[in-house]
């Protein structure tokens, strides 16, 4: 009997297209993922702090009209902190020698860990201005970035990039676009890989949403600044930890000599990615936090 593959559907990266004024226009899938994760986001947001005897003294640390210019912030810190953490983080000798090539963002490249560092920074210069607890509005922001994340990386699927490594499992996809159809060793032989792309999207997109959902409304976690941004970096980092070992390093990290694109290599064929170690602050930091945050609150009680 003929084994049965799956095999990448080859999605059209451009969603569809308009004219406006003569002048034709495509309109991304990446695009769209990040149109949908910000409303999202903006929504979840609103329905918060809405609920307010799920905060601190029945008092929400934003008001309704508030969020709109968080969002703002958001986006901001979104966008420039993605593009210059890729950048950075992943190819910074490239842009080092092409640095009008950053403002290139229809070419490409965007960091998680970029765009964290960017929301975080944005957010903490949103609540200074207005006096805003900054554990507390970390809550707010992380609760509602689980859905971003999701269609991000439905978007990465759609766009055929940031595949797994080559796989003999049943969960492994035949993929068709650029060197991802083809085995590490071969640009001839088809082999299969991990899907990647959809095994973040599950477990950072639904599985962290109704992890928080559960801290949320039965755990009553926003009446203890700090739990759910703590839980977010710990869960984050640890699922991208794990499903690191089954995603295809970078290309530029490659090479003849470090075939598995560690940055950090411990022995012969072991080590780490730069995804991994960019991971690796935010267990720590989220872990600390979850404990700090607990004992403060046992201590009080």
């Amino acid at each position: 009997m003929e084994e049965k593959i799956f095999q990448y559907p080859n999605i059209n990266e451009t969603a569809f297209s308009i004219n406006l004024l003569g002048l034709n226009l495509n309109v991304q899938w990446y695009g769209l993922s990040y149109i949908a994760g910000i409303l999202l986001a903006w929504f979840f947001m609103i329905k918060l702090v809405q609920k307010k005897d799920l905060w601190i003294a029945g008092n929400s640390i934003v008001e309704r009209n508030e969020v709109d210019d968080l969002i703002t912030y958001m986006i901001l810190g979104i966008i420039l902190g993605g593009r210059l953490g890729y950048c950075l983080f992943y190819s910074p000798a490239y842009y080092f020698d092409n640095p009008i090539r950053i403002i290139y963002i229809w070419e490409g490249g965007m960091s998680f860990h970029g765009g964290f560092l960017g929301v975080l920074i944005s957010g903490i210069l949103f609540g200074v201005k207005r006096k805003i607890n900054l554990l507390s509005l970390g809550d707010l922001i992380a609760f509602s970035s689980p859905p971003g994340l999701f269609f991000g990386r439905i978007a990465n699927f759609i766009n055929g990039e940031l595949w797994g490594k080559p796989t003999t499992s049943t969960f492994g996809i035949q993929f068709t676009k650029g060197q991802g159809q083809f085995c590490p060793s071969s640009t001839e032989i088809t082999c299969l890989r991990h899907p990647s792309q959809l095994y973040e999207a599950f477990f950072e997109g639904i599985v962290l949403m109704l992890i928080f959902y559960y801290l949320v409304f039965f755990s009553k976690a926003l009446k203890k600044p700090g739990i759910i941004f703590g839980s977010f970096l710990l869960g984050y980092g640890v699922i991208r930890f794990l499903i690191e070992f089954l995603r295809e390093p970078d290309a530029f990290f490659i090479t003849n000599e470090n075939p598995y694109g560690y940055v950090i290599e411990f022995f012969p064929g072991i080590g780490i990615s730069m995804g991994q170690l960019l991971t690796v602050p935010m267990i720590i930091f989220g872990l600390l936090m979850i404990l700090l945050v607990t004992k403060r609150t046992t201590d009080a009680n």
